[in-house]
């Protein structure tokens, strides 16, 4: 009789120590699972916090002058209006077509879309001024 229960016994304790195990084994996947996920947002995350290359700002869509090499501009929505803008948009349709994906490839210099995003902002703090004096 003693001999069952010091049998029992040690089965319940070899038992726990495998629960004990499992439980362990559970928090070293949860460890794994955050050190993944804390360098996906590390990659997604750029260099000092700044968003990475991929990100897109709230009102901008991404556009890439591919003449003299590849170059990346974030470009407000409210340039859409500007007729100039409209033409480099017409002349990637007609050398890319429409089904781009990601950013919007246009066969241009960086510095036509420099120029075009300087124009805007002036433009932008024009309205602002005129508002202030409005008020």
């Amino acid at each position: 009789m003693i001999m069952i229960m010091a049998e029992v016994t040690a089965r319940n304790r070899s038992s726990s120590s495998n629960k004990k195990k499992g439980l362990s084994g559970g928090m070293l996947k949860f460890k794994i699972l955050l050190e993944k996920l804390h360098k996906v947002v590390l990659l997604l995350v750029g260099k000092n916090n700044k968003p990475s290359s991929s990100y897109v700002k709230e009102g901008h869509f991404a556009v890439i002058a591919t003449v003299e090499g590849p170059k990346r501009f974030l470009v407000p929505l409210r340039c859409l209006r500007n007729p100039t803008f409209l033409s480099l948009l017409e002349r990637a349709a007609e050398e890319y077509g429409f089904d781009q994906l990601g950013a919007i490839t246009i066969p241009c210099n960086p510095s036509d879309i420099e120029t075009l995003l300087a124009h805007h902002q002036v433009e932008k703090e024009e309205d602002e001024n005129a508002r202030e004096d409005l008020i």
